[in-house]
């Protein structure tokens, strides 16, 4: 095994997941960042940004339905929706089986990474961008939101399909002032879903997107999911303007069963509301 090429997958400043290469990398560099496709036995095809990794064949389901439908069934009836980053279609893909959905946009930064997947990992979008009630604006997410919202377009969901809040090309999406626009940009029942990261390998990250979340928004809605690509746990948090009650077990079943949303592998209304349920060296990071 120690002979065999390795890709090391970064977790933290100190930690990296290696995963063993099994056949030659496919790679761009952008204008904007280094793109790879890397083939691996566990995680089937997976991709990476300048070497974060983002998603894989194997378990980006666990992510992209967690992203999507947690926000989702906690609303009544989403029609429009805003995916930040989301250039892998995944997000946009589960957001779609929603029938009440009429309007997609995804604000991708870079052009490359839909031109990788749609050529290396077809099976993500699955069909997502070519959908008619999909558009896909290139460029700063933040820009492209801020342009929306001055347009007067309102969003019932806004998803954050971005995993690093401190990269470069990140973290201003998760400043307070761009909160604030996304606050602005919600409908009176809308949701945003950001993904806080790792509470065991980013704590301080965390930490500090989760208060900025509590600065700007009702009580946010931390959520825990188990990711394998990203080193195990991993919380995400939807939060709202006026913090709706939280969805029972039997509105969410009747929701999920009144849209005719089958064949998840992820999601299910019992996981839905026990993934609030957390352990308490998380809560110590939410404190």
């Amino acid at each position: 095994m120690k002979h065999l090429p390795t890709i090391a997958l970064p977790l933290s400043d100190d930690a990296a997941l290696h995963v063993v290469r099994t056949a030659p990398v496919v790679e761009h560099t952008s204008p904007l960042q280094h793109i790879s496709v890397e083939s691996t036995t566990s995680f089937g095809k997976l991709y990476t940004l300048d070497g974060d990794a983002m998603a894989s064949q194997a378990d980006e389901f666990i992510i992209h339905e967690s992203l999507a439908h947690l926000a989702a069934l906690s609303h009544p009836a989403p029609q429009r929706a805003i995916v930040l980053g989301g250039g892998d279609g995944g997000s946009t893909r589960e957001l779609l089986k929603h029938p009440s959905i009429t309007h997609v946009t995804i604000a991708e930064l870079d052009r490359a990474v839909v031109d990788t997947i749609e050529a290396q990992l077809p099976s993500l979008p699955a069909g997502a961008f070519n959908d008619a009630r999909v558009r896909v604006l290139f460029g700063d997410a933040a820009a492209t939101l801020t342009a929306c919202h001055a347009a007067g377009e309102r969003f019932d969901l806004i998803l954050f399909d971005l995993t690093q809040s401190d990269h470069p090309a990140c973290a201003h999406l998760h400043s307070d002032n761009f909160l604030r626009i996304c606050a602005a940009s919600l409908t009176g029942q809308g949701i945003v879903h950001v993904q806080l990261g790792s509470p065991f390998h980013q704590r301080q990250q965390v930490t500090t997107v989760f208060q900025r979340l509590k600065d700007v928004f009702a009580t946010p809605t931390p959520a825990l999911i188990d990711v394998p690509l990203y080193g195990g746990p991993w919380l995400l948090a939807r939060a709202s303007n006026a913090r709706p009650p939280e969805p029972d077990l039997a509105t969410l079943t009747q929701r999920l069963a009144a849209r005719r949303i089958t064949g998840l592998r992820y999601y299910n209304p019992a996981l839905h509301l026990a993934c609030s349920a957390l352990p308490n060296y998380v809560l110590d990071c939410l404190t």
